[in-house]
C-alpha cells in the first residue's frame, strides 16, 4: 500500500472504501465502521481511490463530494460507467445541503449521501443499510445467472465470464481456452423416452462435468443440450485433457427409463484464443470452438477436437 492510502482489516467479507482529503475524517469513519463490516480501505485523492475500487471492488464507497483537483462528482461518474465498479453504491460525504449539489450528485450515481460533521447514528443507519441492500442485490443477480435445471452458469453468466476473459486476454496476455460440449442424440432421447427423461440426462451431464472441473474452472448451460467450459491456464494441451475427461465421464451416464436404459456420449470443440490468431471478439472464440465441435460430430460423435485453421 502507498502512504496515503490504509486498510483495516476484519473478517467480515463486506469492505467499504472511504474516499477523503480529510485525515480526520478517515479516522473518524474507520473508529466508528471498523468493528461492524469486514474492512476499511482508505484512500485520500480520486487517483488512489479509483485505482483501490478497481483493484478491491468493495461492496461500498463513500466519498467526498468535493476534494482538491477532481472532486468526488466527477470521480462517481468514471466510477459508473467502469465494468468493475458500476454495480458499486457510491454514498456521498458533504458538509452542504445545497439542492443543486445533490442533484448533481444523485445524477452522477450517488445512492445516498451522508452530512458532516459526521453523525455516528446516521453513518453506522446508512451504512448498514446500503450493504444489507447491495447484498440482496448481489444474491438476486447471482440467481439470474445461474440455470435452473443444471444449477450451472446460463448464457448471461457465460456472456460475462467470456467478455472478461478476452479482456485479460487482450491487456494481460492471459490466455485461457473454452470449450462446447453438445450431448449426441439428445434429440432422439427425448422423443423416445419424453423430456422428464430429458432434463434428467441434462442434470446428469451437467453432474459429470462439474466433478471433473477444476475449482477455477467455469461452466455454463449454453442452450438446448449444450454446455461451455471456460478453462484457465496457458497450456491448452492441459485443457484438452480436462474435456477428454469431461467426454468420458459423460460417456459412463447410464440412466433407467421405462423404456430401457439411456446411454450417453457427447461431442467437443475447444479452442484457445493464442491458436487462433483470427481471434478478435468474443463471440469468434464461441464461434471456432463451434467449428471444432462440428467437426469431432463429423468423425463419429464422442469425441473431443481442437481447433486448428485447417478445420
Amino acid at each position: 500500500m502507498k502512504g496515503d492510502e490504509k486498510m483495516v482489516r476484519r473478517g467480515n467479507s463486506n469492505c467499504v472504501l472511504l474516499i477523503d482529503d480529510d485525515p480526520h475524517i478517515h479516522d473518524l469513519v474507520v473508529f466508528h465502521l471498523e468493528d461492524r463490516v469486514g474492512s476499511v480501505i482508505s484512500a485520500h485523492d480520486a487517483k488512489s481511490g479509483r485505482s483501490l475500487a478497481i483493484q478491491e471492488r468493495p461492496a461500498l464507497i463513500l466519498l467526498d463530494i468535493r476534494m482538491p483537483g477532481e472532486d468526488g462528482v466527477s470521480l462517481c461518474r468514471q466510477l459508473q460507467t467502469h465494468p468493475e465498479t458500476r454495480e458499486i453504491p457510491v454514498v456521498f460525504l458533504t458538509g452542504c445541503e445545497e439542492q443543486d449539489q445533490l442533484a448533481e450528485a444523485f445524477e452522477a450515481g450517488a445512492v445516498d449521501y451522508i452530512k458532516k460533521p459526521i453523525c455516528r447514528t446516521e453513518l453506522l443507519a446508512r451504512v448498514m443499510a446500503r450493504l444489507r441492500a447491495k447484498s440482496t442485490l448481489d444474491r438476486i443477480r447471482e440467481q439470474a445467472r445461474i440455470d435452473g435445471l443444471t444449477g450451472l452458469g446460463n448464457r448471461a453468466a457465460l456472456d460475462e465470464c467470456l467478455a472478461e476473459k478476452s479482456l485479460d486476454w487482450e491487456k494481460e496476455g492471459l490466455d485461457y481456452s473454452l470449450a462446447i460440449l453438445d450431448l449426441d442424440h439428445f434429440k432422439r432421447i427425448n422423443d423416445q423416452h419424453g423430456h422428464r427423461m430429458g432434463d434428467e440426462v441434462l442434470s446428469a451431464a451437467a453432474s459429470a462435468i462439474s466433478r471433473i472441473s477444476r475449482p477455477y474452472d467455469r461452466l455454463f448451460r449454453y442452450g438446448g443440450d449444450e454446455f461451455v467450459a471456460i478453462i484457465s491456464g496457458e497450456d491448452s494441451s492441459d485443457a484438452f485433457r480436462v474435456v477428454e475427461r469431461m467426454v468420458e465421464a459423460v460417456r459412463g451416464i447410464k440412466l433407467r427409463s421405462s423404456r430401457g436404459e439411456v446411454h450417453l456420449t457427447c461431442s467437443a470443440g475447444l479452442v484457445s484464443p493464442s491458436a487462433a490468431p483470427g481471434i478478435v471478439e468474443p463471440n469468434q472464440v464461441l464461434e471456432f470452438a463451434d467449428r471444432a465441435l462440428y467437426h469431432a460430430k463429423s468423425q463419429g460423435r464422442d469425441c473431443a477436437l481442437v481447433y486448428s485453421s485447417r478445420l
